[in-house]
């Protein structure tokens, strides 16, 4: 049976218009339009569709401007906590790299400030880069300017073509040139300005005068070369030949006041006066600035040194150690499979701040959760007796597998080991102004991490249970061995007490051996007596690297050999 519905629509819509055909089979509308005619019933279905679709189209903008508003809001809203979470990542951002610019410890502020004043930092570099007696600045200044490829140097040489001698030597010339081609001139019959051919001149006007008479021509002539005669021809040329001859010595004679000679030997004097006034006024300035410049520097290094005998001498110094130790543990570490927690200042299970810092593998490893404590000491009053008790705190304050302690080399007595395995504790001597000692203290670093393997194993879960039963039944087994012991101090008293423990632990202690070797065999564990392995350290002597470093060249036998003294 097919039902028919009640209202069918059927709609066409266009580019141009919209065409809706409605069927509506519902009795109250057909006794509507079944009452009304044609044209009302035309009407009603324009007022309807009209009012339908304005009160529709109403209610929709109504509609998408609340959910306009509600996504509006929601986005002020999740805008305005994404802008505080933003906020806040970069407060925290900022105060870590603040943290690791400024922070004490590991700053990189610090950092640099050390590497800027150590004996091979950048202010050490920098110094004999400027002040060196190589090829510093100072010396390189100095070379160019009194040096031999210096200017002034050149000025002075004999032999360059631009030096004091060849420019003296160049002038005379030409003022000795210029005096004889005045003096050639002056002689030479043919040029019109000279002295002998205004000679000439005036013998031949004289001779032309006296053509009608030879007697008076000859007459003139010998008066003309009359040598008593001031006013004769030949007088003349004498007189001017003279003068002529005392002006070029006149202005080749460097006294004269106005000669060129004299002229050049005081511009050149006053040359070289301010030339040196000016090199000793920088020679000055560059003593007084060098001076300046040690006096700064000697007290800066006095400053240092008095601050590091300060820090050597008071617990500060302990504490400058200590972070030293810290921040090469963590740059050895840092590509492991660990974390290096610093707990210097926190206390641990026993509630004592014993263990500086602790070495945790993480779950990357096959030992993870095991950790190395280390200690470092700058005190002259530590034994290794003293440090292995210190340790041995220390690791059961941190519950560490194993333990090294870091010695202060500056403070470390003769007798203590510059490296030495007691055990599962590693004692270390290091000195952080010496990068030669680096070696000691990385290796001391692998050994306690490697020490760790001696009671972490990679078994499964059933045999790790195990084994830890096997550890609570003998805590139970010492427990019970207590009582006994009690029960002896009373025996006459206790007698079957005594006799019913001991056969309990007998047999408590049979059953513990068979799984403790099952286990053992599973895990295929070796055992190790500590106390045994305490009592015969592993190490050298302190010199015993002496001999393999005497066939090694140059520098490295002397560092290693200091190294080991």
């Amino acid at each position: 049976m097919i039902r028919i519905p009640q209202v069918e629509v059927s709609v066409v819509c266009t580019s141009e218009q919209v065409a809706a055909e409605v069927r509506d089979r519902r009795p109250d509308s057909l006794a509507l339009f079944g009452d009304l005619g044609e044209g009302q019933r035309e009407q009603l279905v324009l007022d309807a569709w009209s009012i339908g679709f304005r009160a529709l189209h109403n209610a929709h903008t109504a509609a998408q401007e609340a959910k306009l508003k509600d996504v509006g809001e929601a986005l002020v809203s999740d805008v305005d906590r994404q802008l505080r979470a933003h906020v806040d990542q970069q407060q925290e951002m900022m105060a870590s790299v603040l943290r690791t610019f400024f922070d004490p410890k590991d700053g990189q502020v610090t950092q640099r400030l050390a590497a800027f004043v150590e004996d091979q930092g950048v202010l050490a570099r920098l110094l004999d880069r400027y002040l060196g007696p190589g090829n510093s600045v100072l010396a390189e200044a100095l070379a160019r300017q009194v040096g031999e490829t210096s200017p002034l140097f050149k000025k002075l040489s004999l032999t360059e073509s631009d030096g004091l001698v060849k420019v003296l030597e160049g002038q005379l010339r030409v003022v000795m040139n210029h005096g004889h081609a005045e003096l050639v001139r002056a002689l030479d019959p043919l040029a019109e300005d000279g002295a002998v051919a205004r000679f000439l001149r005036s013998l031949r006007e004289e001779l032309k005068g006296a053509d009608e008479d030879r007697a008076k021509q000859l007459s003139a002539a010998l008066a003309a070369l009359n040598a008593n005669d001031e006013n004769s021809l030949l007088s003349r040329l004498v007189r001017e030949t003279h003068r002529a001859r005392q002006e070029v010595l006149s202005a080749v004679n460097p006294d004269a006041p106005d000669s060129p000679m004299s002229i050049l030997k005081a511009s050149l004097t006053k040359l070289l006066q301010e030339q040196g006034a000016t090199q000793g006024a920088l020679a000055r300035q560059q003593e007084e600035r060098q001076a300046r410049f040690e006096k700064e520097v000697r007290e800066a290094l006095a400053r240092i040194e008095t601050r590091r005998a300060q820090e050597q001498k008071s617990t500060r110094g302990g504490l400058v150690f200590e972070d030293a130790v810290v921040s090469f543990l963590q740059d050895a570490t840092r590509a492991a499979a660990c974390v290096l927690d610093v707990t210097g200042a926190t206390a641990g299970i026993g509630r004592c701040k014993k263990g500086d810092a602790v070495l945790r593998f993480t779950d990357e490893s096959a030992f993870a959760g095991a950790c190395v404590v280390f200690e470092a000491k700058r005190d002259a009053t530590y034994t290794v007796q003293k440090a292995l008790d210190e340790l041995d705190a220390a690791r059961k304050n941190r519950e560490a597998v194993a333990g090294v302690f870091v010695m202060a080399r500056s403070h470390a007595s003769e007798t203590f080991p510059r490296f030495m395995r007691y055990g599962s504790n590693v004692l270390v001597s290091w000195d952080e102004q010496d990068p030669a000692t680096d070696a000691y203290l990385q290796a001391a670093v692998l050994l306690g991490m490697a020490l760790v393997t001696r009671s972490r194993t990679t078994g499964d879960t059933g045999d790790i249970t195990a084994l830890r039963d096997v550890e609570t039944r003998i805590e139970a087994e010492l427990t019970r061995l207590e009582k006994v012991e009690k029960y002896g101090d009373a025996i006459r008293k206790n007698v079957d007490g005594i006799s019913d423990e001991v056969r309990k632990a007998r047999k408590a202690l049979d059953v513990l051996l068979r799984k403790a070797q099952d286990t053992l065999q599973a895990l295929k564990v070796e055992l190790h007596d500590e106390g045994a392995e305490r009592g015969s350290p592993i190490g050298l002597p302190n010199g015993a690297f002496r001999a393999p470093v005497l066939p090694l060249p140059g520098v490295a036998v002397a560092s290693l050999a200091s190294l080991n003294d």
